[in-house]
């Protein structure tokens, strides 16, 4: 047993003096040297075994010369910081344009209520308006309500398009009277179209009915004075025109119609004469009389009718030397219906 103590004892002294002897002490200069290499190739440092020795111990002189040093160091470094970080010059604020005294701007407004209605020509382009939906209709004649007046030819499909609104004077005793927007819109068309026409306006109307915006045009012919334009925005009871003859070729009368296709304008040979394009313009203003309108206003079509290009207007001519010096049969019998309506109220 103790043999084998001796034994291990002996084994350990001669492992510990191997490890000693390969210990390897490295002067002060080399010591030097190897740390400059380090802190120059950090990248390529690999493990050793160094005997590090202490370096030399300094004096408070040394010291503070140190210090010194460093702070001056520092204080270089944040003045060329401050340096770098200044901003440059804003440049100067461009010259502001001289503006003449005299320069306004026009600005466009809608009118007041309490003001009259100021025509206005259509916004944006010729080939499209603005107009107010309307709220309700109302008849062409006798302040909307056609008091003094009945309709001396009614609707009839593939036969007469409109109605003919008459004086109960008969005859022309209501030549000149006057013709009302049966409501809000823009007049699309207005002048004279000469024959059997005379002076025409047509007024395209939107309303909003059954949650949709919906669109007709009303027809004012033989009118004997135009008093809007094309482009113009018209009211409901407006005044548009005046009671006319038709330069002469019938008895003084209003003839209306109520469109739903906008393209007819005055080429109605071109399309059906029915209900497809047709509204019998009496019926149409009793069930339209009041709508829902908030005021809001939508865009319309202007330039619509395709065949009305090919018409040359100032190269017809009118028929004025046909009057008829009377109505029709059926204007006979409307009128005398009329005023016995009349006499019995």
């Amino acid at each position: 047993m103790v043999g084998k103590v001796v034994t291990c004892t002996l084994v350990f002294a001669a492992v510990s003096a191997a490890v000693y002897a390969q210990q390897v002490e490295i002067p002060r200069e080399q010591s030097v040297k190897a740390k400059e290499a380090n802190v120059q190739g950090m990248g390529d440092v690999r493990p050793q075994t160094v005997a590090y020795a202490e370096p030399p111990r300094l004096t408070i002189e040394q010291m503070r010369q140190a210090g010194a040093a460093a702070g001056q160091k520092v204080r270089e470094e944040e003045h060329e910081l401050d340096a770098d970080a200044t901003a440059p010059e804003p440049p100067p604020p461009p010259k502001k344009k001289q503006i003449a005294a005299n320069a306004v701007r026009p600005v466009e407004r809608a009118p007041r209520e309490s003001e009259q209605p100021v025509p206005q020509s259509i916004i944006f382009s010729s080939q499209t308006a603005f107009t107010k939906l309307a709220d309700g209709f109302d008849f062409p004649v006798g302040k909307g309500e056609a008091r003094g007046y009945y309709k001396a030819r009614g609707y009839r499909s593939h036969g007469h398009q409109g109605e003919d609104w008459d004086g109960v004077g008969g005859g022309d005793t209501d030549l000149g009277d006057a013709v009302y927007s049966i409501g809000d819109g823009v007049v699309v068309f207005a002048r004279d179209c000469h024959q059997g026409w005379g002076n025409v306006i047509i007024v395209r109307h939107a309303y909003r009915e059954g949650g949709s915006v919906r669109n007709i045009d009303s027809l004012y012919g033989h009118l004997n004075k135009i008093l809007v334009r094309r482009g113009q925005t018209v009211k409901r009871g407006q005044q548009i025109a005046e009671i006319g003859n038709a330069h002469g070729l019938y008895d003084a009368h209003l003839h209306l119609e109520v469109r739903k296709n906008l393209a007819i304008g005055m080429s109605r040979d071109k399309f059906q004469k029915d209900f497809s394009n047709y509204y019998d313009p009496s019926d149409f203003i009793a069930t339209h009389r009041h709508l829902q309108s908030s005021g809001a206003s939508t865009r319309v079509a202007m330039n619509t009718f395709t065949y009305d290009s090919k018409i040359q207007w100032d190269k017809l001519r009118n028929f004025s030397h046909a009057h008829t010096g009377g109505g029709s049969s059926e204007s006979a019998y409307a009128l005398k219906k009329a005023l016995a309506t009349q006499s019995a109220h």
